[in-house]
């Protein structure tokens, strides 16, 4: 299809080192929105056979590297009892991010939290804190699967900003915090709760918004990106859903609000009545003409309760949750068979999330054949869900400051790819969730395929993947994984099972493909791999095992550089 057709052509170029990378990679992206390839199915509850193909495709597109396990525990337990696993909203704490580089922090020593410090101090070194410990998250494989950080993940994008702009890493913590506590909770209160955020007061200039002289920075994204959508222009100064009076006056009533730089923990932000306007402000026949008066600190909920009249907020929403965890092209089957029944489904539950996924998740739209393998990885789903996928040896032991640097670096593999954790590109986010026609296209690219090639190559090595300072390293070892397996003697089902657990499409697998991804482990004795794990058994050493390992690394690192595995 054409998305392998789009990764061997990167592929390809990556080898030629041609001077024109870019272009020639782009040459085979979307010059327009692809059309689904027949009817589509609805929201109906999904009534297929629930397999190990559809569990899997289940947890790649709500977690981030699933383990065999987990997949094949989510087929046992069965679709309803995984969701309900998944979507667990039960409130759950987490230990913060620390300090584990500024030894001249006379406010928060070397192991100890700097989320309530007072004051800033050495910014960058909180922000490669706060990094680390978003990856070590993502990473986490202690507790029970959920969708809660790649909700997380989701909010950041939506509401979309940059710690090198606020440059207070205090303020992002707390932002993404309140995103995690909220994962599944109410968009209506999420979104009061953000149109006085800290972070989101100084990105966007909502400190400087005062009644002398309205500043429509924020206002702007509030209608555009954040609740209700801009649509095309059909008016002067009018756009589908608004107008630029809408945004001046709501510009005022968001006025007054500002943040304490030194305060010790969440909401620092305050309101100043001397600086907001008080006059009554009146909005356009696109909200028909209704008035909000003043109201003081409150005025601003007034403000989101008039936005939500329209039935365009939960029609926009959920059009971002489905290029989120489905396909980005919507055409007018799927707006009247997903999106509006979404939706009404969204407006029915008071703008609950958790009712719209849960409906989503198990429709059978969502595990129609064309949707399973249909989008390109992330560089966070590719380079840290291979990390959390695959078996490598442990490193809970090791000390926080040797795991934080390994974190920390992570991020910036991560990072260098365009999908830094806290830092978005803009205000509208990752371009890979809304920049048409390419959409996740401007994931694979000349500068990035290479990224990704080499860091699959360097992980799945036998010299592991260092990072971790002091000589320490991890390493893959797929010999007790698969040991662990049903019939492992038998390298036909083992490479079938690798491929089940590595790929979103096991049909598309040719048996020529297969019998060469064997051949990498027996090279040309179809023996060889009973023989030597019979010898191992019979007479076990850590040379013997190390010696089956290495094959086993090179056969999963190959199907890890396949354009398949680029796909979830």
């Amino acid at each position: 299809n054409y998305l392998l057709k789009l990764l061997k052509m990167a592929n390809l170029v990556e080898k030629k080192k041609s001077l024109n990378k870019r272009d020639k990679v782009f040459q085979v992206a979307n010059k327009k929105l692809p059309s689904f390839p027949k009817q589509i199915a609805g929201l109906e509850e999904n009534s297929s056979n629930w397999d190990f193909e559809k569990a899997a495709h289940l947890l790649r597109r709500t977690t981030i590297g699933p383990t065999y396990d987990e997949i094949k525990e989510s087929v046992e337990g069965g679709l309803d009892q995984t969701l309900n696993k998944l979507l667990d909203d039960t409130p759950k704490s987490f230990d913060p991010p620390l300090n584990f580089l500024d030894d001249d922090d006379p406010e928060t020593p070397l192991g100890e939290t700097w989320v309530n410090a007072e004051k800033k101090r050495n910014d960058s070194k909180r922000e490669n804190s706060y990094a680390a410990w978003r990856v070590s998250l993502i990473l986490d494989k202690k507790n029970s699967i959920s969708i809660r950080e790649n909700m997380a993940l989701f909010w950041q994008n939506h509401f979309a900003t940059e710690a090198a702009v606020v440059n207070d890493a205090r303020y992002v913590y707390w932002m993404h915090d309140r995103f995690r506590n909220n994962f599944l909770g109410n968009f209506k209160e999420l979104v009061k709760l953000v149109n006085v955020d800290a972070m989101m007061l100084v990105y966007l200039s909502g400190i400087y918004n005062v009644k002398e002289a309205p500043n429509e920075n924020y206002a702007r994204e509030l209608f555009e990106l954040f609740t209700i959508g801009k649509g095309p222009i059909d008016g002067e100064d009018s756009y589908t859903y608004y107008t630029e009076n809408d945004i001046i006056e709501a510009s005022k009533i968001l006025t007054g609000w500002q943040v304490s730089k030194n305060y010790s923990g969440n909401n620092r932000q305050y309101f100043n009545e001397e600086r907001h306007d008080t006059s009554t402000k009146t909005f356009s026949s696109k909200f028909l003409n209704k008035s909000i008066a003043n109201n003081g600190d409150k005025e601003h909920e007034d403000l989101i309760d008039l936005i939500f009249e329209s039935d365009r907020v939960s029609e926009y929403i959920c059009e971002k949750i489905y290029r989120w965890f489905v396909y980005y092209a919507i055409d007018d089957e799927v707006r009247s068979k997903i999106i509006l029944p979404l939706a009404k489904i969204f407006r029915d539950n008071n703008y609950e999330i958790k009712p719209v996924l849960e409906t989503l998740l198990k429709s059978s739209h969502f595990y129609e054949i064309h949707s399973l393998g249909a989008r390109i990885k992330g560089p966070i789903d590719f380079s840290l869900g291979a990390i959390r996928q695959l078996p490598f040896t442990e490193y809970q032991d090791f000390n926080y400051r040797n795991k934080y640097l390994f974190w920390r670096g992570k991020h910036s593999n991560v990072s260098d790819q365009g999908q830094s954790i806290i830092d978005s590109p803009n205000v509208a986010g990752w371009p890979a969730f809304y920049q048409g026609p390419l959409y996740h296209e401007y994931w694979i690219s000349s500068v990035t395929l290479p990224l990704r090639t080499n860091q699959i190559k360097s992980f799945l090595s036998n010299n592991g993947i260092r990072g971790f300072g002091d000589g320490l390293k991890i390493v893959l070892q797929p010999f007790d994984f698969i040991m662990s397996l049903e019939n492992h003697n038998d390298i036909n089902i083992v490479v079938e099972t690798l491929c089940k657990w590595l790929f979103p499409v096991i049909s598309e697998i040719s048996d020529s493909t297969k019998s060469e991804l064997i051949e990498i482990v027996v090279g040309g004795n179809p023996n060889i791999w009973e023989d030597e794990l019979n010898e191992y058994l019979n007479d076990p050493s850590e040379d013997k095992k190390e010696d089956i390992n290495k094959k086993l690394r090179l056969l999963i690192k190959e199907m890890c550089l396949m354009p398949e595995y680029y796909l979830s």
